[in-house]
């Protein structure tokens, strides 16, 4: 498919070290804060949590050790896209009524879910006592993952803000409707006016038609170029896939419940692409970059 073709072309522009495996775990050794890609979407709806799900998994098939964050208290479904039925969660925590390790659930080798809440509306704004208690467990766990994928809360509130401030890299999911495509450029001037440094990913999710990606990619630069000069890129497509609608149906990830369609593909490429951004700041030596995300997200 002509987004699979996009999305291979941008593989191969990317310019990073080919790494061993034996240099990566050496590198890995050294740097013991995970990598956080924040997963957000100015919309709802748009696919946000199966993306931060799939690519977690994704990311996983690589040999990579995954921390999957969901960091919505209110609306938290990343353990419903995994069939899970769960009596604890970060609200227990926050709350003092669980320690973290006891909330944490392996959802499959070397990808552990944090869940977040459902419905706790008096917990989606948290105050700054419930943050430093949260902070503080997360910090213990972060060391132990290579990578902290961050299924963020839709929308551009200060809670969510931070978080995408806070990680290595910001992924923002769209779709090629037009309200998805307006709130992620929201999404992106909001991230701009905080962190103007920090460049942003675009998945263009559900994509029909030859080139929805690229299409709906080249709308976001022109504006983001036009207003804002923030540096944003294109991570991929994913394709509108029945299967893809079957595996949310089943609450299975459509990579293990259909290896071979065309939205699992799509979602090993973006993860493929992402571990080799990551290879690349291996090299990196800035004294800010390798700090803990727990501890950003605190400050």
């Amino acid at each position: 498919m002509t987004d699979q073709a996009s999305t291979l072309r941008l593989l191969s522009a990317l310019r990073v070290p080919a790494l061993s495996e034996e240099q990566i775990k050496r590198m890995n050794q050294q740097n013991t804060s995970a990598y956080a890609i924040a997963v957000t979407g100015g919309k709802g709806g748009v696919g946000k949590s199966n993306v931060a799900v799939n690519l977690a998994l994704a990311l996983a098939a690589l040999g990579r050790r995954i921390t999957l964050l969901d960091a919505d208290l209110a609306l938290a479904n990343a353990d419903v896209l995994c069939g899970l039925n769960l009596r604890c969660h970060l609200g227990h925590v926050l709350a003092g009524e669980r320690a973290l390790e006891e909330v944490i659930v392996e959802i499959a080798p070397n990808v552990r879910l944090i869940p977040g809440g459902s419905g706790l509306d008096e917990l989606a704004d948290l105050g700054r006592a419930q943050v430093a208690r949260l902070l503080a467990e997360l910090r213990a766990m972060e060391a132990r993952s290579e990578y902290l994928v961050v299924d963020t809360p839709a929308g551009i509130a200060s809670n969510v803000t931070g978080l995408l401030c806070a990680a290595n890299e910001v992924v923002i999911v769209t779709t090629p409707e037009p309200t998805a495509v307006v709130d992620a450029y929201a999404t992106l001037k909001v991230l701009h006016k905080h962190a103007p440094d920090k460049p942003a990913w675009i998945v263009v999710n559900d994509t029909v038609g030859v080139g929805d990606a690229e299409r709906i990619y080249r709308q976001l630069r022109a504006a983001s170029d036009q207003f804002l000069r923030h540096r944003v890129e294109l991570l991929g497509g994913v394709p509108h896939d029945p299967e893809l609608v079957e595996a949310v149906c089943a609450q299975t990830p459509v990579v293990d419940y259909a290896p071979e369609s065309p939205s699992s593909r799509a979602f090993r490429l973006i993860a493929k692409r992402l571990d080799q951004r990551r290879a690349a700041h291996l090299f990196d030596r800035e004294p800010d970059f390798w700090q803990s995300f727990i501890e950003r997200a605190g400050g």
